[in-house]
Formats: C-alpha cells, sequence, structure tokens
C-alpha cells in the first residue's frame, strides 16, 4: 500500500499554531512513516527600504541564530519520536512565496499551518500567509487552529 503523504512541510514560525502544526506532522509522520520539512522564513529587513545598517546585520544574525537552534531542538524532538526531519531557513519578505516555491522544488504532498491570532489591524493591512498559499497549493493543505 502507497503511503498517503511522502513529505509533509511545516511552515514554522515558533507561534503557537506552528508549534501545534508541528507536534500534528509528527504524529501523521509516524503513522505514515512520512518525511518532515519545518521551513522558516525570516524577513530580510532594511531600514527605510533603502539600505541594511550594521545594527540590522547584528539582528539579523542574532534571529538566524535563535532560530537555527530552534530547528535543533525540533530536530531532537523528531528524532526521538522515529521521524526524519530536515529543516530550512529562508530570507524572504514574501514568506507564501518562498513556501510555494519550495513545495514545487521539493515534491511536498501535504502542508500543515497553524492558524496565528492576529489583530485587527493585521487582519487589515496584512495578507494571511495561510490564505495565499492555499490558493495556489496544488496538493493537501491542513490547517489547524
Amino acid at each position: 500500500m502507497d503511503k498517503a503523504f511522502n513529505n509533509i512541510l511545516v511552515p514554522y514560525n515558533g507561534c503557537p499554531g506552528s508549534q501545534k502544526a508541528f507536534k500534528k506532522a509528527i504524529s501523521l509522520a509516524v503513522l505514515e512513516n512520512s518525511t518532515i520539512t519545518i521551513l522558516t522564513c525570516m524577513e530580510d529587513k532594511s531600514t527605510f527600504g533603502l539600505f541594511k545598517t550594521k545594527t540590522n546585520k547584528k539582528e539579523s544574525e542574532k534571529e538566524k541564530e535563535l532560530i537555527l537552534k530552534e530547528h535543533s531542538r525540533l530536530e531532537s524532538f523528531a528524532k526521538d519520536h522515529g521521524v526524519s526531519l530536515k529543516s530550512k531557513l529562508v530570507k524572504t519578505n514574501m514568506p507564501s512565496q518562498a513556501i510555494l516555491e519550495f513545495t514545487e522544488k521539493n515534491d511536498i504532498d501535504l502542508i500543515i499551518m497553524g492558524l496565528k491570532k492576529l489583530t485587527r489591524f493585521e487582519k487589515i493591512h496584512f495578507p494571511s500567509t495561510i490564505e495565499d498559499v492555499s490558493k495556489h497549493f496544488r496538493g493537501a493543505l491542513l490547517i489547524l487552529n
């Protein structure tokens, strides 16, 4: 019998929703003997949209270190559950686009995403990554509340 999902992607930003999505992915990967990939999109910051300062670069390096440390923790958790896990960090200002490009290049069968509580301002002014991904991803998408 073929597996329903060989490659599971969890876009991970550390919020409670993405942590919940990761745990669900672990459960499913154990059942399906699937591989999980954690993808974290790090914002490519600049000052006033013009240039990057030394402070921006230092903050970016600190953020990168924290993300890699969290990826390492998640890899250990997956290993403890007998699940194969890969992690990837990309710099982008459009997370949904980076997620979709990754799915195309890496034969992803399923994306598991967790909802993040947005403020009223965020809902009005920022597009939802989940909405963008759901409109364009051709595979299965599991959204956890």
